[in-house]
Formats: structure tokens, C-alpha cells, sequence
């Protein structure tokens, strides 16, 4: 698989530059602790986990759960999963018979909607952990389901309880589900069974020099000191998602530097649109937008409080300023340094500095 290649890693051999990383996921898995891959999209978690699962080859189930907003998404992802192993599905193939909303036949397995998906959900999971053999379960983007998080961290706990030769592994964005997960409340089922963060975040320096470098030499070409300066100094930082497209536009579409430049950022600034929409969703964009786009600039907390003052024509008292930069910052899209608030991800960053208006 070519470094530029735009889908995920599969292999560990595939991957680059995540190679601590990938120890330590496999270390936390084989010690049957679950585990938390956290970081922005574009970072490369799906590549570490699909990684981890290759050299540990062992059975279980791979569900993205990106759009999933239901537990019947997480049934049909989850009996997909595991189907795709020959030896785990003629296993389980009698007892998924008896599973509300799954059909086995001669064609496969399908599922149809069930009158109870959470009872599905554990009927499969329980299933799976009477096994007694090491299973390996991956949701990935599991923020998506939050909505549904009261009852899935009901159904983790059952599992925890039930079966500890079930291990999972989750990621997402510091938000919804995933900080449930790690900061459970104590009457959570999860409750001081937190999994382990491990978090990705951008190559350093010489790290994406040295991508940039690998991944066009594979393609029998190579870029000037001056422009991988300008990949690397503007809002691609060290991404590896936003490197490996760039990357793809030069080296499979053959675009030059300053289109693919160009290409790949407004690419980038969509997505950051998306991941600004969907912080959005339930909250105030009255109150957070102003506040996100002062501190797009870098910004004092009476900074904040004077552009969210400003946008409301009305002086905002100090808890609902507290309350916005706390969220901000738990949610990771936001970084205190001293006593200065910036937005983190450099291409959020860029798209909020650029926009005039909060995302609908």
C-alpha cells in the first residue's frame, strides 16, 4: 500500500511514524484493558486500531460507526463484523439463530430491524464472550452515538462484568460518548472501569519531513525544501491525514504544489466546518461561536466574555463565560496556555478565522 494512499492503514508495516503508539495499544489489549484512541479526525486513529488488530490477530469485529446514530447500527455493525471471519461466524452461527432481528441462511447472515435492539446487542456480545476466548472489539468514531450513550454504557457494563475476555477499543473526539467513557459519573455502570486514554496527536517536525519524503520518493518524485516548509507550516501541520492527501493530489492526480496546497486546504476546512456543525448540534451557536472565533486569534478569558457580550448586546455574566471555555476546552477543541485560550487543530482554526458565520 502506497504511503499517499488515501484509505486507512491495515498493517503495522503500513503504518508510519505511530510505532510507540501502536505498542502500547497492543500492550493495553493483551493485558485485557480497554482503551480509548482519542484525537481530531484526520489524525490516523483508524489506522492504529485496524493496525493493532492485524498483528494481534485475534477474533472479533471491526464497526464504524460514523452516521450510526442507533443501537440497532451498532447491532448490524457488530454481527458484520464478526461474520467477516469464517471460524468466529461457524462458531456462533447456532446461537445467532436465536436473536431477535438476525437471520441465518445459506446465503449468510442478515439483520432485520429488532423489536429491542440494546437486547440484541447483548445477546450478540453475550454470545461472543461465552466464547472464553480473547476478543477483540473496535468502535470506532463512537461518538456518534450520543444520543443512545445511557444505553450502550449499560450494555459496556454488563459486558465488563460478564465477560472479561471481551476487550474494546473505542475512538473519537474528546466529546459525547467517549468522555462518558473516560469520566464516567458514579452512578455510570462504568464507574471506575475508565478505559486507558491514548491519544494522537500531529508528527512532529522531522516525522512529517520524513513522511513527505518517503511517500514521494515511492512515487518517484520529490518536493523542494521550500515546499515542504509551506505543507508544514500552515494549517496541515503535522496531520497525517491532511499530509497523506496532500500527498494523493500530488503524486496520483499529478497536480502541482500550489494547487494541491490549495486543494487539500479547502478540503481540510470543509471538514473542520463538519466537526464545528457537529459541536453545534446541541449547543447555543450565539454563545460558542463568538467565543471560538475570538479565540480562533488567541485570547484572555475578558476577551471571550466581551465577544460573547458583544454578539448578545448585553453584558454575559462570568458562569456562562466559564461554562462555554470549559466545554471548549473538555472537548479538546480548545487549549489554555497560560492565561491565553487558542483553538487547537490549526485547520479548525483556519476555517473558523475564515468564516463569517457559525456552520448550519
Amino acid at each position: 500500500m502506497s504511503l499517499f494512499d488515501l484509505a486507512p492503514k491495515e498493517t503495522p508495516s503500513a503504518l508510519f511514524g505511530r510505532e510507540r503508539e501502536l505498542q502500547e495499544l497492543t500492550r493495553l489489549i493483551e493485558a485485557r484493558r480497554w482503551v480509548a484512541v482519542l484525537g481530531p479526525r484526520m489524525m490516523g486513529k483508524t489506522s492504529l486500531v485496524r493496525a493493532a488488530q492485524r498483528r494481534l490477530d485475534r477474533p472479533g469485529a471491526y464497526v464504524n460507526l460514523w452516521g450510526v446514530r442507533s443501537l440497532q447500527g451498532v447491532l448490524e455493525g457488530l454481527v458484520r463484523g464478526f461474520t467477516q471471519s469464517r471460524s468466529l461466524l461457524s462458531r456462533l452461527r447456532s446461537g445467532l439463530r436465536r436473536i431477535d432481528g438476525i437471520s441465518v441462511g445459506p446465503a449468510g447472515v442478515s439483520v432485520s430491524t429488532a423489536a429491542r435492539p440494546a437486547a440484541a446487542v447483548w445477546d450478540v456480545l453475550d454470545l461472543v464472550g461465552s466464547e472464553k476466548k480473547d476478543c477483540l472489539i473496535v468502535l470506532d468514531e463512537v461518538q456518534e452515538l450520543g444520543s443512545n450513550s445511557g444505553a450502550l454504557l449499560r450494555l459496556l457494563g454488563n459486558v465488563f462484568n460478564s465477560h472479561p475476555n471481551v476487550c474494546f477499543v473505542f475512538t473519537g473526539p474528546m466529546f459525547g460518548v467517549i468522555r462518558s467513557l473516560l469520566h464516567p459519573a458514579i452512578t455510570s455502570p462504568l464507574y471506575g472501569r475508565s478505559p486507558v486514554p491514548v491519544e494522537l496527536g500531529p508528527f512532529d517536525r522531522t516525522t512529517a519531513e520524513a513522511f513527505l519524503r518517503k511517500g514521494t520518493e515511492e512515487a518517484g518524485t520529490s518536493l523542494t525544501r521550500e515546499e515542504v516548509a509551506t505543507a508544514l507550516d500552515g494549517p496541515l501541520d503535522g496531520t497525517p491525514g491532511w499530509l497523506t492527501l496532500l500527498g494523493n493530489h500530488l503524486t496520483v492526480r499529478h497536480l502541482d504544489f500550489d494547487r494541491a496546497f490549495q486543494t487539500t486546504l479547502e478540503e481540510g476546512k470543509q471538514v473542520a466546518k463538519d466537526e464545528i456543525g457537529h459541536f453545534l448540534l446541541a449547543r447555543d451557536p450565539r454563545l460558542y461561536w463568538p467565543a471560538l472565533k475570538v479565540v480562533a486569534q488567541g485570547a484572555g478569558w475578558a476577551e471571550v466574555r466581551d465577544a460573547i457580550g458583544a454578539r448578545q448586546e448585553a453584558r454575559i455574566n462570568n458562569a456562562t463565560v466559564q461554562r462555554v471555555l470549559g466545554s471548549l476546552v473538555a472537548d479538546q477543541l480548545v487549549v489554555k496556555e497560560g492565561s491565553t485560550y487558542r483553538v487547537r487543530d490549526p485547520m479548525v482554526r483556519a476555517y473558523v478565522a475564515g468564516a463569517s458565520r457559525p456552520p448550519r
